[in-house]
């Protein structure tokens, strides 16, 4: 059997190679990574030890155990059903009240010790907490650390039902079943990008058409100049980098079976930068470029790749490439890697140091684009000038894309418009994503766009067209996650079908309210699908008992204020505003309510 699979194999072409894969495992549709090793030996011995191979593992029963502070805020023992990672360190499952959760108590592979990843005093009821859905594995965790996976989510229940074909990302992970061989860099983004889930998807996907990916923005996810800053699992900071502008792709750098460099330290750098290399690269005469003693320990990576360390014990190296620039430290407060070495040195000196090299060509465009983005992050007031001029000498067009979701904010002023609606037409679809929306865009070839179209259509927007159907079915997919279930609900309340605001939007605020009670955002939600359902009486109870909850709140003050005039309780309503205005004394819908209440009176 395995000498006829293994010539069958080898004759195979992309036409059949599905049916004869499939073979080895009859009535499966799937094919395992054992039954890959039939043919490719060599191959799966090398994945075997990887950190893919390894993603996560099944533990024997009740072989570890994790403590950890349960919903009832006392410390409990659970025990680990498998565990994520091996090095350098490990997380373990455990199920709690049917649902799988990630301990944020994990073991230090390198000393056997345990520690807290976040170390920030989460508690019980708050979303990343263990017990809370941030740290849910079917929505955070199953998708990269296994390969076959298919959820599904019931809101009567609030019970995720997900299946794997195989625990760890194996080969059809990448490869696909019956698709062509060869990986290519796409394969790794899925799982290496901080981005959002368009779509289910099994095997090698087209990225825009599966995921929308995470950008610098006006969170502090990146810094401003586009160095990491919270988790991003490599693949913004990446293409952000002028390498990937010139066509570097991750399996450059990297075995797509191990993970591991192709070449050792700084020979993987000079195999292109030394010249007439493997790649097109500038050359580069190491100790001259590195202006640094000969007998310093210094390499590409500890200025061009600066380490950040996440989860208190896993170093993360950023793949941006940056030109180390310690002017922006001082203008901006971005980190430089001269100053993370050279910590009892002022980011004066560091900059002094490197603009005196006589290889110091400037940074001119990295500098222009992250003083716009932090004036458009502070809202300064030459925000719009700096957008203005950062975007049309940008030529990078992933930069190109972040600079337009920046300049959103102002899409009232012309200049800005003009900019975004000529995004529209751009052949990246990355950035026609971050166009100012319009009909054609509903009908463009990239799922990614065509759900922006949808987005800004709102109640407009035909449910019948394939746009739509991309909207419906990214809510259906993602209804297990806070944001998507709100985001679902504020769609459905403003189409104002009673029906789907009843059966659809009013209990997926109740499950979002139970997931995280550290928002008032849920209630806020819900109190509005009331108010559409003519149950104004409700919606006033549910403002006052979120009032209660978050008395320090303005904008819920302001919206029990509301909702006591439609019940025309005008006295609640006036202590309502009142009160809104003392907690956020600039706050004008409040004050122009106020106002108008008073003039009303007056006139009654």
């Amino acid at each position: 059997m395995a000498g006829g699979l293994l010539m069958a194999c080898g004759g195979a072409d992309s036409a059949n190679l599905e049916q004869v894969c499939l073979a080895a495992h009859p009535g499966s549709g799937f094919v395992r990574s054992a039954d890959c090793a039939t043919c490719h030996q060599e191959i799966h011995h090398r994945w075997q030890s990887s950190h893919h191979a390894l993603a996560e593992q099944e533990l024997e029963p009740d072989a570890i155990s994790v403590d950890g502070v349960g919903p009832d805020g006392q410390v409990h023992s659970y025990p680990a059903i498998r565990s994520i990672g091996v090095d350098p360190l490990v997380q373990y499952l455990v199920t709690l009240d049917g649902d799988v959760q990630v301990m944020q108590k994990a073991r230090d592979s390198r000393d056997d010790s345990w520690f807290d990843v976040f170390a920030d005093d989460r508690n019980p009821g708050e979303w990343g907490h263990w017990t809370g859905r941030g740290m849910n594995w079917d929505t955070m965790c199953a998708v990269c650390h296994n390969t076959g996976v298919t959820r599904t989510w019931s809101l009567q229940e609030d019970r995720f039902q997900s299946a794997v074909m195989e625990h760890g990302v194996g080969c059809v992970a990448c490869h696909g079943v019956g698709e062509q061989r060869t990986p290519t860099a796409e394969s790794c983004f899925p799982c290496h990008a901080r981005r959002t889930e368009l779509a289910p998807h099994q095997g090698p996907v087209s990225f825009l058409d599966h995921y929308d990916p995470a950008l610098p923005d006006f969170s502090a996810t990146f810094h401003v100049d586009g160095q990491i800053q919270d988790e991003d699992f490599e693949y913004t900071s990446f293409a952000l980098s002028k390498m990937s502008a010139a066509g570097v792709t991750c399996l450059d750098c990297h075995d797509p079976h191990t993970s591991a460099l192709r070449q050792p330290g700084d020979a993987l750098c000079m195999s292109c930068h030394a010249g007439a290399g493997r790649l097109p690269a500038p050359a580069i005469q190491s100790q001259a470029h590195a202006a640094h003693p000969a007998d310093v320990n210094l390499s590409c990576t500890d200025c061009h790749m600066p380490t950040t360390v996440y989860m208190q014990r896993d170093p993360r190296h950023d793949h941006g490439f940056h030109v180390p620039d310690p002017r922006l430290t001082l203008e901006l407060g971005v980190p430089n890697a001269c100053n993370r070495c050279h910590q009892d040195r002022t980011p004066s000196w560091a900059a002094q140091h490197v603009e005196a090299r006589p290889t110091w060509t400037g940074n001119s465009s990295a500098r222009r684009r992250a003083r716009a983005l932090a004036a458009a992050r502070n809202s300064e007031t030459d925000a719009v000038p700096q957008l203005l001029q950062a975007y049309p000498s940008e030529t990078h067009d992933v930069w190109r894309a972040t600079l337009l979701g920046m300049m959103q904010r102002w899409s009232a002023i012309p200049a800005i418009r003009t900019h975004l609606e000529d995004a529209a037409t751009s052949e990246s679809a990355l950035i026609r994503s971050k166009a100012l929306s319009n009909a054609d865009m509903l009908q463009d070839p990239v799922r990614l766009v065509r759900l922006h179209a949808a987005r800004a259509a709102g109640p407009a927007l035909d449910l019948q067209s394939e746009a739509a159907q991309d909207l419906l079915q990214f809510f259906l997919h993602n209804r297990g996650r806070a944001a998507t279930a709100m985001e679902e609900a504020k769609f459905l309340i403003a189409l104002g079908d009673p029906r789907a605001i009843e059966q659809v939007a009013l209990p997926l605020l109740k499950r979002v309210a139970r997931w995280d009670t550290t928002s008032p955002a849920p209630m806020h939600l819900r109190a509005t699908a009331l108010d559409r359902l003519d149950r104004r009486a409700e919606a006033l109870q549910v403002m006052e008992a979120c009032c209660t909850s978050f008395p320090e709140d303005a904008r819920s003050w302001y919206l029990l204020g509301l909702a006591a005039a439609g019940q025309q309780d005008y006295a609640r309503c006036r202590e309502a505003l009142r009160r809104a205005l003392q907690l956020r004394p600039d706050y004008p819908e409040a004050a122009r309510n106020l106002q108008a209440l008073e003039e009303f009176e007056q006139q009654r």
